[in-house]
């Protein structure tokens, strides 16, 4: 009944509109986490056989998204150490799996239901290797979310040995303060992506060619920097080391390529040495007094390019509003017309304003209150525009409310 009398609009203008926006709020979930979500799972009945001995890996895939999921394919290949014994099958609860490839078809996987994928396998050469892994993998087109869709486990030569996996990535790199001098930033990343956790995990820093002075890493707590090196105890599986890449000011007197490298090493047995390396490379601009003559117009599409006025409200090149806005600029502004348009003015008109912003502590703090919205808006377009609707529908039936009948 209630329902009924805010639905006549004659009378209760304003309650169509809290209806929306209650029905809008009851959709932010839906929204939020629409679409399929595959998660892989991967255990092993044996960490450490005997010689000759089998081992069961149990491979388990679930959706645990609201919507379901349609051509769902797994791909679990042994590898060459491992074999499936003789005799024996591997056998898929749903679907196929074909051995010489790898591949299990399952076909559509509704939302909360799952499936298992036993392999049998034994080593298959002597002498046994410290560590021998199997990877699972899947992808969907309208999975999002795809953080969970790698799983692993391994077969250990003995109790002690341990087995792990560092991925690196080195960010782009920043050019700092384009009115007098440069300054040359880097974020590095490790992941161990197990599947056991990383012992004494050691990270060197590298350039080519020698040219930023006083080149140095630095980290958060836990880890240990000297120079170009950090080391931290224990990297758990699937956990995330950020470390920054900073130089003292210098001037260069003509445009110069510059790479930054990096490598990650572990007292561990790492089973996929190809990734524990990696480099991000830069232009570094001549310097000059004002960013018309260093070619700005040319720097801005580079990795290099910095957000002036980020960076001097929040303080480093670094800091993660300062990446996220560096993100869009790379992903959406410089691939339309338009926004390569505003890039330019940007790197034309900012450095100034930038100047200026670090040197007043109030108008940094004001600076960084106007962009953290921004921000919010590009991690969260979704929510944002939710948000956004939700306040229209509100001032909507607000102004509906104020007109005299």
């Amino acid at each position: 009944m209630v329902i009924s009398r805010f639905a006549d609009s004659r009378k209760h203008p304003f309650g169509v509109a809290l209806l929306v926006a209650i029905a809008t709020l009851a959709l932010i979930p839906r929204l939020a986490h629409a679409a399929p979500d595959l998660a892989l799972q991967m255990t092993v009945n044996t960490p450490v056989p005997a010689a000759g001995q089998p081992v069961e890996f149990t491979v388990t895939v679930g959706n645990v998204g609201v919507d379901a999921a349609t051509g769902v394919v797994v791909t679990n290949r042994l590898p060459p150490e491992l074999a499936v014994p003789t005799g024996m099958a591997v056998f898929p609860s749903v679907g196929a799996y074909d051995t010489a490839t790898g591949t299990w078809t399952l076909g559509s996987l509704a939302a909360g239901a799952s499936a298992t994928l036993v392999i049998p396998a034994i080593v298959a050469v002597t002498p046994q290797p410290p560590c021998s892994v199997n990877l699972a993998f899947t992808s969907n087109s309208l999975d999002t979310r795809t953080s969970n869709n790698r799983a692993v486990a391994a077969v250990r030569r003995s109790a002690t040995d341990r087995c792990v996996d560092l991925a690196t990535r080195v960010e782009p790199g920043f050019i700092f303060g384009c009115v007098t001098t440069n300054e040359v930033g880097s974020a590095l990343i490790v992941v161990n992506n197990g599947p056991d956790d990383a012992t004494n995990v050691f990270v060197d820093l590298s350039e080519t060619p020698s040219l930023a002075p006083n080149l140095r890493l630095t980290g958060p707590t836990g880890t240990s920097c000297s120079g170009t090196r950090c080391s931290v105890a224990l990297l758990a599986v699937g956990a995330r080391l950020t470390l920054n890449a900073t130089s003292d000011s210098f001037r260069n007197q003509s445009s110069q390529s510059h790479t930054i490298g990096m490598a990650a090493s572990s007292a561990d047995t790492d089973y996929a040495t190809s990734n524990n390396q990696d480099t991000a490379s830069e232009t570094l601009p001549a310097v000059s007094k004002k960013c018309s003559s260093i070619g700005a117009d040319e720097g801005w599409g580079g990795a290099g390019a910095g957000c002036f006025i980020a960076t001097a409200a929040f303080g480093s090149p670094l800091e993660p509003h300062v990446l996220a806005l560096r993100q869009f600029r790379d992903r959406y502004l410089q691939r339309t017309e338009l926004g390569r348009a505003f890039i330019r003015f940007y790197y034309r008109h900012s450095p100034p304003l930038a100047a200026a912003i670090a040197q007043h502590a109030l108008l940094r703090f004001l600076v960084r209150m106007l962009l953290t919205p921004l921000v919010l808006a590009i991690a969260f377009p979704l929510q944002t525009a939710t948000l956004l609707a939700l306040m229209v529908v509100l001032l909507c039936g607000w102004r509906l409310r104020a007109v005299p009948r």
